[in-house]
């Protein structure tokens, strides 16, 4: 199978918690930066988008992906194919 761009946005309720999660995701090759725009009045949630290039299928990424947030609090909102929507726009 091709390699393909994905990405896929998470959120972490523990903001601190994000930045560890990025230099863990890019030990392996991927991309995670925070959605400066994603902002929860009621909460200290933060909100990062995830990328990077895969030959998983698209119903995969977030089974393969769920493991490398999930010690850092994170939760996979939305993945897919292609590049991230919004961060760094």
């Amino acid at each position: 199978m091709p390699t393909k761009r994905f990405a896929a946005e998470i959120i972490f309720p523990n903001p601190a918690a994000l930045d560890d999660a990025a230099a863990a995701l890019a030990a392996l090759g991927l991309d995670c930066k925070r959605d400066p725009d994603a902002i929860d009045l009621e909460s200290s949630y933060a909100w990062a988008m995830v990328s990077g290039s895969t030959e998983l299928a698209e119903n995969a990424i977030a089974d393969w992906l769920s493991p490398l947030v999930w010690p850092f609090g994170g939760d996979i909102v939305e993945w897919g194919y292609g590049e991230p929507w919004k961060v760094g726009d």
